[in-house]
């Protein structure tokens, strides 16, 4: 049912983020961003589930949960980038969009090197 709720917050939220538009169009932005608001809101309900997971499943880790916390930054910063990209690009700044979503790319890929690292190292001593 919550997936209803949002949608239909979306769907008027932008049908009136147009209407609005047509006699001031920064309202129309301030529309869109309060909108993108609730849904963050929404979209932190559900991490936070997933958060509470990821805890049950720290505690099989036996203290060895690097890579896990590796991935919730990581799954963090791709919704982070997304949302201020979507904003930037709702607001008529698609270049500051497109440097938003490299960087978020960047920040990931960058945080992936140690698991790499590890991969290698692991192949190594396994091949001798």
């Amino acid at each position: 049912m919550d997936m209803v709720k949002a949608g239909m917050i979306g769907v008027v939220g932008v049908l009136l983020a147009v209407s609005v538009k047509s006699h001031k169009s920064e309202y129309g932005v301030y529309v869109a961003l309060a909108v993108c608001f609730v849904m963050l809101e929404y979209i932190m309900r559900y991490f936070m589930r997933i958060l509470s997971g990821m805890e049950l499943l720290r505690g099989y880790l036996n203290e060895n949960y690097t890579y896990l916390a590796l991935l919730l930054k990581a799954v963090g910063a791709t919704y982070a980038c997304e949302f201020c990209a979507g904003i930037c690009k709702d607001a008529g700044y698609g270049g500051v969009a497109g440097q938003v979503e490299m960087l978020g790319k960047l920040y990931i890929l960058s945080m992936g090197m140690p698991v790499l690292f590890s991969l290698m190292e692991s192949i190594q001593a396994i091949a001798g």
